[in-house]
């Protein structure tokens, strides 16, 4: 690292050195040319104006369909299967015991075959 931080400094007093003795006219062609370069490197980083409202609506526009993506490609629960007979059976009935008893008669259904 020492090698290298002398060489930096030798390389500075030469540039140092050599920027002393640089005509007027010289001079003033790297000044007109710095002058040149930052002011195409402005021009070049400015914008157009239509670019930012678009940009926002392109914005809006993507997250509103990852939204809608979201919403609409999200599984729905699966459908309760509805059998036709029981709701006539629970229709049926008018006393409020029945319905008391429904889990009773689920169970009776599930194992009906069993026995």
């Amino acid at each position: 690292m020492d090698k290298e931080t002398k060489f930096l400094n030798a390389a500075r007093r030469v540039f140092d050195e050599a920027e002393k003795n640089l005509d007027v006219a010289t001079v003033a062609r790297l000044r007109a040319a710095r002058r040149q370069a930052l002011d195409e490197g402005r021009r070049a980083r400015t914008r157009p104006a239509w670019l930012f409202p678009v940009g926002g609506l392109v914005t809006a526009g993507v997250v509103l369909a990852v939204a809608a993506l979201l919403w609409f490609g999200a599984p729905s629960p699966a459908p309760v299967p509805v059998n036709l007979g029981d709701l006539d059976l629970l229709t049926a009935h008018e006393s409020p015991d029945f319905f008391a008893d429904l889990d009773f008669y689920d169970w009776l259904d599930r194992n009906a075959d069993a026995g």
